[in-house]
């Protein structure tokens, strides 16, 4: 209870000079004043007016209203709504991300169900453009053509690009340098023929694989690739006259469009590259049939070398061959391999034997021919039981030999009578 003045019931004592209590004042005593003075009465200062307290809201039991808290409070609010942005924005990206799985969705199963054999629209619309077909007067023609390549058909590599084969079907030479090869006449990627003169009845081969090599001596590559689902192909001479025209149509692996005897096309299995288009053919190239009467075989193999180095100090296995003929060879588009899924898995660079020469190959894997001639073939050979054969230009076997077991630095020779034994002193390079 605060202290407040008291007023006498009979008013102030006769002098009217209010009565001095001492113990009225806490800590000091009031200055004496003539006249009221309330700034400085500490007593009326300190007490709140009657009016303020009454209206004050705590007289009615209410929360005081304070005015500083008001800041902390709009900063309070502030502070909330960041956190609840991300809840208000995550529909807007939940939605992209919803619309994009769709499409992810819908793509799979255009991909697999609507078109089981792959995204071929493009290439199916190819199969429906064709030209004029034009029936070749000057000899060398289209012969053969096959679009899906699985294992009918090697190149230099070993890969099996799709492949295009011309022959000379006329009885004099005729000149292709210049002459083109083109899937689309209004396209510039063409295969252009470098320096060379085909013989009657020769065949020769371009392979449609995208990658141009046009080396006169090497093996053709086109800058263009065929479609399976059909296609065009056109030929022209150097002076862009074309020569020769086809559709092709839909192939299937390792089948061919190929010219019969007659002159008309068909779809067949029976692929012959660089081969007349027979059925004796196909079965001679798919098969180990050896053919007979050839002057160049195989004539020693080593398959586990320890001792005897190549002139370049290497040592690895080696396979001899010999022309017993009486005339040179050219070995170009010869080829020799270890799997007869593989004809002509490496092929012979442009060299002569010359008769009764022997050239040693050596099997390193390197596949390489080196400044000093050393010829490599990009596989080995294995000790325990293998075979090697030997192609002709046209990939029919012309040799094989094969053997069980053979012991470090034993070699296999072919004898005169053509018969083979192990022997422990190798002769490589020369007469067995």
């Amino acid at each position: 209870m605060q202290n407040r003045p008291q007023t006498p019931r009979g008013g102030y004592p006769s002098g009217g000079q209010p009565i001095r209590r001492t113990e009225s004042a806490p800590q000091t005593e009031p200055v004496r004043q003539t006249g009221p003075v309330r700034q400085t009465d500490p007593v009326r200062r300190t007490a709140p007016p009657p009016q303020r307290r009454a209206a004050s809201p705590a007289a009615y039991g209410q929360r005081p209203v304070q005015r500083d808290a008001q800041p902390v409070r709009r900063e309070t609010q502030s502070a909330q709504k960041p956190q609840a942005a991300p809840l208000n924005r995550a529909p807007s990206l939940a939605a992209p991300f919803l619309l994009l799985l769709g499409v992810l969705i819908a793509g799979i199963l255009l991909q697999f169900v609507v078109l089981p054999g792959g995204w071929v629209m493009a290439e199916k619309a190819r199969a429906t453009e064709t030209v004029a077909e034009i029936v070749s007067t000057r000899g060398v023609r289209i012969n053969e053509v096959m679009t899906a390549n699985k294992a009918a058909c090697f190149d230099e590599t070993g890969a099996c690009p799709d492949w295009i084969e011309l022959h000379n079907a006329g009885g004099a030479p005729v000149d292709i340098t210049g002459w083109v090869l083109t899937d689309k006449a209004s396209r510039s990627i063409r295969f252009a023929f470098p320096a060379h003169v085909m013989q009657p009845d020769e065949y020769v081969i371009v392979f449609a694989d995208g990658f141009l090599h046009d080396e006169p001596d090497g093996t053709w590559h086109a800058p263009f690739k065929l479609s399976s689902y059909g296609d065009t192909l056109m030929l022209f001479d150097e002076n862009g006259t074309i020569v020769e025209s086809i559709n092709i149509p839909e192939l299937a692996e390792d089948t061919v469009y190929a010219r019969s005897s007659g002159g008309g096309w068909a779809v067949t299995r029976e692929y012959t590259p660089l081969l007349e288009n027979t059925t004796y053919n196909y079965a001679q190239l798919t098969t180990t049939q050896v053919v007979q009467g050839s002057d160049l075989v195989i004539s020693e193999i080593m398959a586990s070398n320890a001792s005897h180095r190549a002139p370049s100090g290497v040592l690895c296995d080696w396979i001899e061959i010999t022309n017993r003929g009486g005339e040179p060879i050219d070995l170009s588009g010869y080829g020799l391999s270890d799997k007869t899924s593989k004809p002509a898995r490496w092929r012979f660079p442009d060299i002569t034997i010359q008769p009764g020469e022997f050239i040693v190959v050596y099997a390193s894997g390197l596949d390489r021919v080196t400044e000093s001639g050393e010829l490599h073939t990009g596989f080995s050979l294995a000790a325990e039981g293998e075979s090697v054969l030997l192609y002709s230009p046209a990939r029919q076997v012309i040799d094989v030999v094969s053997w069980d077991n053979l012991k470090t630095d034993q070699s296999y020779k072919r004898q005169s009578d053509d018969s083979w034994s192990v022997s422990n002193s190798p002769t490589p390079g020369g007469a067995n």
